[in-house]
């Protein structure tokens, strides 16, 4: 019974904790985005992906047509 009591003693103090400083955490993670989006995109942002480099035929295989046979 004592051990369920301190569960739920801490689990609530905890909620109100997080509770108390989830305002603080908020305007934080948002000042931080509103600060990267106004921040100019640098080249590496620009550039387009690098084309993969495309397989040669030597390394696909030889190509095998099947007939269907009546």
């Amino acid at each position: 019974m004592i051990g369920l009591l301190k569960f739920l003693v801490i689990l609530m103090v905890t909620l109100y904790f997080f509770r108390w400083i989830s305002p603080f955490l908020l305007k934080y993670f948002k000042e931080r985005l509103f600060k990267k989006m106004q921040q100019p995109q640098t080249e590496d942002q620009h550039r387009s992906p690098h084309k993969k480099s495309q397989k040669k035929t030597e390394e696909m295989g030889e190509y095998i047509d099947y007939e269907e046979i009546d």
